[in-house]
């Protein structure tokens, strides 16, 4: 009879992590279960031929053991329970879900907008990548290392300035030249150009 108690006992518990062994690839720890610390057991994950996410426990992570068999020692471990020491995220609520990490990288959704916050780098690499917007808006000192193809209007509100292999840079364009200002080169105003000609004559600008 003890021993159908004990079992039942075991077999759903709650703890808290002692000890971790994620470096190695491995999803394993052990838990303190009311002043008893389990052996490494395995940790729940997500993961099959087609997805695999790996969430590493950390110490003092409280977690649930569960045991099917009522041995303490051969169950596995569901994380992770929120606690005093561990809050819900700021800004939690019925209608959000949030993935936050210790160095202050936060994703959030409200199931109409997506939030991403980096403190430091979001690093992307694929072959393609394809955005679709009505509007895209960047606030931003941005470089391109690569061509660039643009199918459409180009406004500056701002200064242009282009450099080329050598410090020198060259403009070729197809089709009629529109400028409302003055043209500049290397040795002055082109566009209010004034010189002399042979007969001693001042030629204007047309």
């Amino acid at each position: 009879m003890r021993e159908l108690e004990r079992r039942i006992n075991n077999l759903i518990q709650v703890g808290t992590v002692t000890e971790t062994r994620c470096s190695d690839g491995k999803a394993l720890a052990r838990v303190n279960v009311l002043g008893r610390v389990t052996d490494f057991l395995p940790v729940k994950m997500i993961g099959n031929d087609f997805i695999r996410i790996w969430i590493p426990v950390r110490v003092g992570e409280q977690v649930m053991v569960v045991c099917p068999y009522g041995n303490a020692n051969s169950g596995f471990i569901i994380p992770s329970i929120f606690n005093r020491n561990l809050p819900e995220p700021s800004g939690a609520t019925e209608d959000k879900a949030i993935v936050e990490f210790a160095g202050g990288v936060r994703i959030d959704s409200d199931g109409s907008n997506v939030n991403i916050k980096a403190p430091l780098n979001v690093n992307i690499v694929c072959a393609t990548a394809t955005i679709t917007a009505a509007k895209t808006i960047i606030t931003s000192t941005t470089t391109n290392n690569g061509n660039v193809t643009i199918n459409g209007n180009l406004d500056i509100n701002g200064n242009l300035s282009m450099n080329g292999s050598g410090g020198s840079g060259k403009a070729t364009i197809t089709g009629d030249l529109n400028v409302s200002g003055v043209i500049y080169d290397s040795k002055g105003d082109l566009t209010n150009h004034t010189h002399s000609t042979t007969d001693g004559a001042t030629a204007e600008a047309r």
